[in-house]
């Protein structure tokens, strides 16, 4: 079965008219009177996962169409686990430090995701595509980084305020000449079927 993959700039938090609509598709993606989303924090500190979760019910909450619940993901493992239960799959953006080294444990993503929708905000979105480059002030040089291919293009998030834009398309271009380029701006979404 497609998967929906509704991948986002960065942002989430601003008062934005996009920011609600993609906070709308958390309960819309799914075709059921309860969804089930399952929430991941993984490129943010642990020590702040509960308060984003309820940050982020609020969001979901004042633009549910539907009743839902909200469960968070605490490991890998415990994602790859729970997806199956769940309708849709929310991946937060953050610190690519901090997700990176989690990445090779979740290469069963695309099986569990199957049939679902796939939420993700900046790093959400890099994890996902093929290849990705970061803010240039977050790492040492400028590199091009590997997601988990479930989409087959390079991905750049913040679009609207990268200051490097010429730059990151040419590394993306070397890496992946034949792969297209998504641009993804702050508080703006794309959607995909796949």
């Amino acid at each position: 079965m497609p998967i929906t993959f509704i991948l986002h700039g960065g942002e989430t938090s601003r008062a934005d008219p996009s920011n609600e609509s993609f906070f709308r598709y958390f309960t819309t993606a799914a075709a059921k009177p309860v969804v089930a989303i399952l929430m991941c924090y993984f490129s943010k500190p642990e020590e702040t996962w509960l308060e984003r979760l309820e940050a982020d019910r609020q969001r979901v909450a004042k633009q549910a169409t539907k009743e839902f619940r909200l469960t968070l993901a605490t490991s890998p493992e415990h994602l790859l686990e729970e997806l199956p239960k769940h309708d849709v799959l929310y991946v937060a953006g953050g610190d690519a430090e901090l997700i990176e080294p989690l990445v090779p444990r979740l290469q069963a993503l695309p099986d569990k995701l199957d049939g679902k929708a796939y939420l993700g905000c900046s790093m959400g979105a890099f994890i996902v595509s093929s290849q990705y480059v970061l803010s240039f002030d977050k790492q040492e040089s400028p590199s091009v980084h590997q997601g988990l291919g479930l989409l087959p293009f390079s991905t750049l998030c913040h679009w609207d305020i990268e200051p490097q834009k010429e730059q990151k398309v040419r590394l993306l271009l070397e890496a992946a000449p034949r792969a297209p380029i998504l641009a993804l701006e702050e508080c703006k979404y794309s959607i995909f079927i796949a």
